[in-house]
């Protein structure tokens, strides 16, 4: 559906008393048509630099028009009392194809009129001199009444010069090319297009139902782990050889090689998702909305994952570099997010998260002193602001959680969003697929080993390592010359040939219930839980089935569970500054 981009730049230095006004009456003059599915408005009242990228690559084939208003220049605009470039702005709306016309209701910005025109945007209005607020209102207003009533741009950008000269003379620029009209006194309005057929441009008058794209479900994302994974599994690597040698490799096979070359956790719900489930009810290898929300949890269960990871090496980091000292804004994040309530959670970005996560002990990682356990987390970090298809792939991903969190999702348009969603998944996996180098295992019991012709004990971990998803768990026992936490879910990184094995403890967010059950703890099975949310008035942490978020929340409080949270108090307390009692949200 088209998209009718308005972002509005409000400033806490110089407010513009106008602005809000005009975006609630351009809002309200367009609503009508947008609720005939005409178009879509998308409407940002505080908008940054940030936000219009993600926008604007999110919205990229959809876009029809685009307009800003608020403090602006030349070669700039003000957004949130930070300056945009503004020859970053016309290259990012160059790449929208169905662009129609951009607006620039601000002061002198005349001159980026070139560089959108270069760009390839067909339509540019603009200023050039200072706008009085007023007049800035009146002419939005008015231009948006009459292109909702059907009228074209020209028509449109007559009756809001008219509107505005009620207060103010106003001199009006049209043209196919630019002059040079020196620097006026009074503000000059200007149109200006690449072809005189431009001005005819009208907004869409008819309901626009979105069609069923054509496409074949798990296609471009089981191609894409085939690729990404390759690398790291040896099976994935001989059933590749196979093809190559012109034998026929079925499905099934490379659809099992995936799922057992990754954690768990992933590997579960991504098999939802790949695995023919006809006569199920499921419908998760299907267009319709119970794919769409799986291709959501699964991209969740993969970022959460991630910053699970973080949040352990920032722990065993803090205990280990004492005078660590945390970003306040970091602090803040994390702080944050270990208490954040349960509405929070199906709408949380863990994006934002990791990247904080990264900063806080960023000035360690540089000196040497911190080594990644999960060394490619350092490119994570980076990749949003490096690679605008792995930024949209976020950016959707995370839209389209909340946008399921709220209902707001109407049925003709879960065919597209299944197809968008399956390629932003496939875009996550190509930079993820180091996550099969590592293994989830969880620790049953710890017995010592101590011989008289030995010097130094060794330790017996029983563990269950949460592998090989199709043909069931592999209990074990791992001897180390140190022992790890009891009760705790590692994560494991197997050795090369040489090498030692090294593990993370991932407790107390992730954990496995079974560990704390001693009538379960003499089973194979392995029953995993992610931290979901803290409760302020119980005073207690809630955890969500890995396998099955939509089971019984498990509580961490002071009645069960009670050494789970214990942990999550003292690393909330850890991470406070020397000196302060933290406080609880």
């Amino acid at each position: 559906m088209d998209v009718l981009f308005f972002a509005y730049a409000h400033s806490s230095a110089s407010p513009l008393p106008a602005l809000q006004e005009e975006d609630d009456k351009v809002y309200s003059l367009l609503t009508p048509r947008a609720l005939q599915q005409h178009y879509l408005i998308h409407r940002d009242a505080y908008t940054t630099r940030q936000k219009i990228r993600e926008f604007l690559i999110l919205y990229r084939d959809n876009i029809f028009l685009f307009s800003y208003s608020g403090h602006a220049g030349g070669q700039e605009l003000l957004l949130a009392d930070e300056r945009s470039r503004a020859g970053g702005l016309a290259q990012l709306l160059g790449q929208c194809p169905n662009l129609k016309a951009v607006i620039l209701n601000g002061c002198s910005t005349r001159g980026q009129v070139e560089q959108l025109l270069e760009c390839g945007v067909p339509l540019v209005i603009a200023t050039s001199a200072p706008v009085n607020d007023r007049s800035a209102k009146d002419f939005a207003a008015s231009f948006f009444q009459s292109m909702s009533l059907g009228d074209t741009i020209e028509r449109a950008f007559e009756i809001g010069i008219g509107a505005a000269s009620l207060g103010a003379e106003i001199t009006v620029h049209r043209s196919a090319a630019l002059e040079d009209t020196g620097e006026p006194e009074e503000p000059i309005w200007g149109i200006y297009y690449k072809y005189r057929e431009n001005l005819d441009i009208r907004l869409p008058d008819k309901p626009q139902q979105a069609s069923a794209p054509e496409f074949t479900p798990n296609e471009k994302l089981i191609a894409t782990l085939l690729d990404s994974l390759e690398g790291y599994s040896e099976d994935l690597e001989f059933l590749a050889y196979q093809e190559k040698k012109g034998k026929r490799v079925s499905a099934s096979k490379k659809r099992m090689a995936i799922l057992n070359c990754l954690p768990a956790p992933v590997a579960e719900h991504l098999r939802k998702l790949i695995t023919p489930m006809s006569g199920s009810g499921d419908g998760y290898d299907q267009p319709g909305e119970a794919r769409l929300k799986q291709l959501a949890r699964t991209y969740s269960i993969i970022t959460e994952m991630m910053a699970f990871i973080l949040l352990a090496q920032l722990w065993e980091a803090k205990l280990e570099h004492g005078e660590l000292v945390l970003p306040e804004k970091s602090m803040e994040v994390i702080h944050e997010f270990l208490h954040r309530a349960r509405i929070e959670v199906d709408s949380y970005d863990y994006i934002e998260l990791i990247r904080s996560i990264r900063q806080a002990f960023e000035e360690k990682a540089n000196q040497g002193l911190v080594e990644f356990f999960v060394p490619e987390l350092e490119e994570i970090k980076e990749l949003p602001y490096k690679n605008d298809n792995f930024m949209a792939a976020n950016f959707f991903l995370n839209t389209l959680r909340r946008r399921l969190n709220t209902g707001g999702i109407a049925a003709g348009e879960v065919p597209a969003l299944c197809l968008r969603a399956e390629e932003s998944l496939a875009e996550i996996f190509l930079h993820m697929g180091f996550m099969a180098e590592y293994t989830l295992a969880s620790i049953n019991d710890i017995d010592i080993e101590k011989y008289r012709h030995l010097r130094k004990p060794t330790f017996r971990h029983n563990i269950v390592r949460l592998i090989d998803l199709l043909g069931g768990l592999d209990q074990t026992d791992l001897v180390l010359e140190r022992f790890t936490d009891n009760r705790s879910i590692l994560l494991i990184k197997e050795p090369e040939e040489g090498g030692r094995l090294r593990e993370l403890n991932l407790s107390p967010f992730i954990i496995d219930k079974h560990a704390f059950e001693e009538d379960a703890r003499d089973t194979e099975v392995s029953n995993i839980y992610f931290f979901s949310h803290y409760d302020k008035q119980k005073d207690s942490y809630y955890f969500y089935r890995a396998y099955n978020p939509d089971e019984e929340l498990l509580e961490a409080g002071n009645q069960q569970l009670m050494i789970v949270k214990a942990q999550l108090d003292a690393f909330f307390e850890l991470l406070s500054p020397p000196g302060n009692e933290p406080e609880r949200p």
